[in-house]
């Protein structure tokens, strides 16, 4: 194995709850993860800066968001933001349509993309106020907003250079490392799939993205038609970002693990 392997590994979705905060950070400071998307609209955020404050070399990015996809939990624009929202004022559960899924999305309604704008650009203002290590922005939801409409890459593009911010690699073609497969809940056989493929991986610098975060009652009540499991997987995926044995093997292979700031 190549010493010129390098791993960026990024854990999504802090702020949503007290367990991704905690899971996210177990899985940076116990783990291989080296980059944590904050969500700004949403409920745990403080609890979020107060963790991640105390530990700076822990690279935060603002996880931009314009969705509320869970049905016990909900969170909304910091905006004014009407032709973004459902008539509860929430956010809709998703950006784009996806196979087999009903549930509306912005792309079927009259968006506008200032108010898209004005709401990116609150999300990323309160995000470098609240947490010391920001470097970059992501997307939640989608790969990179420009694939939902190029206009609204342009504006996330345009807010990164304002605020000294680099816009999402991995929206911009760095390599996703698949990592294990995607429905096993199974510790175990994620920690063995994790290791048999990086063992595979030829020279380069790749991305694995995953959410983790610690069981709770918070947790369990999380999910939406079609991912009812959340806690099993989200809980799984922490074991697994902390396994001895995984770590092991990254060190043997001869693997760097790096964050955005490294790029």
């Amino acid at each position: 194995m190549s010493a010129d392997v390098r791993l960026l590994v990024r854990v999504d979705d802090a702020g949503s709850s007290w367990s991704s905060n905690i899971g996210c950070l177990r899985a940076c400071s116990e783990g291989i993860a080296r980059s944590v998307e904050v969500m700004m609209p949403c409920s745990w955020v403080a609890h979020a800066a107060t963790l991640f404050n105390a530990q700076p070399e822990i690279d935060i990015g603002i996880h931009l968001a314009l969705t509320s996809e869970w049905d016990a939990v909900k969170w909304r624009p910091l905006t004014q933001a009407p032709s973004l929202v459902d008539e509860q004022g929430d956010f809709l559960p998703m950006v784009m349509p996806r196979e087999g899924d009903v549930r509306p999305c912005l792309a079927d309604v009259d968006w506008s993309i200032d108010e898209i704008a004005n709401e990116f650009r609150a999300q990323i203002s309160l995000g470098v106020a609240m947490f010391r290590s920001v470097s970059h922005v992501s997307s939640h939801m989608l790969k990179h907003f420009k694939d939902f409409d190029p206009k609204v890459g342009e504006v996330v593009c345009d807010l990164c250079h304002e605020f000294g911010l680099a816009d999402d690699a991995y929206g911009y073609g760095l390599p996703r490392f698949e990592g294990y497969p995607k429905f096993l809940r199974n510790a175990a056989f994620r920690t063995a799939g994790f290791m048999d493929h990086l063992a595979g991986l030829s020279r380069g610098t790749y991305i694995f993205i995953d959410h983790p975060a610690v069981n709770s009652p918070e947790l369990e009540a999380t999910g939406h038609e079609g991912y009812e499991d959340v806690a099993a997987d989200r809980s799984t995926c922490l074991e697994t970002l902390v396994s001895v044995a995984l770590k092991r093997k990254i060190d043997d292979l001869g693997i760097e693990l790096i964050s955005y700031r490294d790029l």
